[in-house]
């Protein structure tokens, strides 16, 4: 007797062996959904101040905001650096709107089309290291980093603050 398929080794066939694959990456890709207070943290406990924060993200080539526009950067940096104000996130937010909220503000008010003046968060402290030693955030720390921000040589966004006619530092 002849086989039909000489070229053809027995066993499997593609087809079933992808179907196989496929049922196998399912069933494994699901497997974390069985035990979720784990896969959630809930066993974890209370949480505690302190520790390392890992984020997958990328590399930026420095540090300094105001000498790139590069998502990359400004994505890594919106863990570490506070703002003035920034924009809302969270699941209450609707896709494709941009809420701006109170971040190193605690309010601001807009007496005409062309005042704003910035009421600084109480208790807002630097990093315990020098040369700011863990001192509070003051009015003139926000205007040292506008005039950078101005000044600063290669800044690729200082056309943004260009049009701004002056900054008062006014004390609480």
């Amino acid at each position: 007797m002849i086989p039909q398929h000489p070229h053809k080794p027995p066993g499997m066939s593609r087809r079933d062996l992808l179907r196989a694959g496929l049922a196998a990456g399912v069933t494994l890709s699901a497997l974390p959904l069985a035990h979720p207070p784990t896969l959630w943290g809930a066993e974890a406990g209370q949480p505690r101040r302190g520790g390392v924060l890992r984020v997958r993200g990328y590399d930026p080539v420095h540090f300094d905001p105001h000498l790139t526009t590069n998502f990359k950067t400004h994505t890594t940096l919106s863990f570490v650096y506070s703002k003035l104000v920034r924009h809302k996130v969270g699941a209450e937010v609707q896709p494709g709107t941009f809420i701006v909220e109170p971040d190193l503000a605690e309010r601001w008010e807009s007496p005409d089309d062309t005042t704003y003046i910035f009421h600084l968060r109480q208790g807002v402290k630097w990093h315990n290291k020098p040369p700011v030693n863990g001192r509070e955030l003051v009015a003139e720390d926000v205007k040292f980093s506008f005039d950078r921000f101005l000044t600063v040589e290669g800044n690729p966004e200082r056309q943004l603050l260009e049009s701004v006619d002056r900054v008062e530092v006014v004390d609480r």
